[in-house]
């Protein structure tokens, strides 16, 4: 018999070349990493790129979803500061008005104080924009006084715009509901109150100790800073500190707005700091202009935050853009890397019928001869 095993070879060849081809039909270039092992480096790479940008408009989008949330509560925010003081505060500083509209006042007031707290507390998807760094946490609270607290930090939760690159996502309750009562540059003198919260240039918060009157801050790597700070002589109410020394430092010490509401209700009313009806018509107007001087550095503090607001939903705007155009380059060398071109494959598909028939003709022939005449 005539050995028939570099046809058969030749037909395996054939075979696995078929099987290729039919594979590629279907559009993809690689059926094995091994069929071209640098382009599918290639495409293996690139399609990691694909899923990392992919990841960062995912949470490009969620970040929008709350600043944007965190822009709508700052504008009612701003709408509620503004009616208090333009609405409000200066009616209630006219000769005109008497003691009881200046007790109706206070009750506007303390309503408006209300919905400005359930705009502090603002949420979605599960998540308080003014909280800081944790989301989690309900960043206002109110006692049975009245007393509204800050439980939030002054950071920022960052957000990746691109590989290796983070922005800060939205306000903090510090940046939104905090005004600056004082501020001192390195080797002045700061002022402020318990209560108030003190920030350095880096936007680091100083915890003060009512205790120890002390000013502490904590650094990245846990250690701390101690400013020492001079209690108040009656009847003062207010702190002061030295501020370090140092080229470029400033503190700033800011009052929660919910305070200064409390004390021009106060005030409208009568009521001094122990909340005795002690006040004549002579101090409340005093007290209420100082509202007014307070309630517009307020107002201030809500514009600039949510200017701040909106220079960063920009920024997220512009790198969703740029990642999204990323994304379509990334795809079209991906679609150049791993599809295959149908035309040639095609071509290719019908030379490998002309070779097939070619080796079929062969092999019916090799059947087809004796020994003896396939040798002549």
């Amino acid at each position: 018999m005539i050995s028939l095993n570099s046809t058969t070879y030749r037909l395996g060849n054939l075979d696995n070349y078929q099987a290729k081809l039919n594979f590629q039909m279907g559009g993809s270039k690689l059926q094995f990493g091994s069929d071209d092992s640098v382009t599918f480096g290639r495409l293996t790479h690139t399609e990691d790129k694909i899923k990392t940008q992919k990841g960062i408009v995912e949470q490009i989008e969620r970040a929008d979803v709350l600043n944007k949330t965190s822009d709508t509560a700052m504008k009612e925010a701003k709408l509620l500061l503004e009616k208090i003081k333009a609405e409000e505060l200066i009616k209630a500083n006219t000769s005109t008005t008497s003691i009881e509209g200046l007790e109706a006042i206070a009750g506007v007031i303390e309503g408006y104080k209300q919905n400005l707290f359930n705009l502090a507390n603002t949420q979605t998807e599960g998540q308080y924009v003014f909280a800081g760094s944790d989301a989690s946490v309900k960043p206002f609270s109110m006692d049975a006084s009245g007393k509204v607290t800050y439980n939030g930090d002054a950071d920022l939760r960052k957000v990746a715009v691109d590989e290796g690159s983070y922005r800060e996502r939205g306000i903090n309750g510090i940046d939104a509901f905090f005004y600056v009562a004082d501020s001192a540059s390195k080797g002045g003198t700061l002022t402020f109150k318990d209560g108030d919260r003190i920030t350095d240039q880096d936007g680091k918060e100083w915890v003060f100790d009512n205790v120890a009157n002390t000013l502490t801050k904590t650094n990245w790597d846990g250690s701390t800073q101690t400013l020492a700070a001079t209690p108040p002589v009656a009847p003062a109410t207010e702190y002061t500190t030295t501020v370090p020394n140092t080229d470029g430092t400033k503190f700033e010490a800011r009052r929660n707005m919910f305070d200064m509401l409390d004390e021009a209700i106060s005030s409208l009313r009568g009521l001094d700091s122990a909340g005795n009806p002690t006040l004549t018509y002579e101090d409340r107007r005093a007290g209420i202009s100082k509202a007014i001087d307070e309630s517009t550095k307020a107002y201030d503090t809500a514009v600039i935050a949510h200017s701040e607001l909106g220079a960063k939903n920009k920024t997220f705007e512009v790198s969703k853009e740029r990642a999204e155009s990323k994304i379509t380059q990334l795809s079209i060398l991906e679609k150049e890397l791993g599809n295959s071109n149908l035309t040639e494959v095609a071509t290719e598909l019908k030379a490998l019928e002309i070779s097939y028939t070619a080796l079929y003709s062969t092999i019916n022939r090799t059947f087809e001869l004796s020994l003896t005449n396939f040798l002549k």
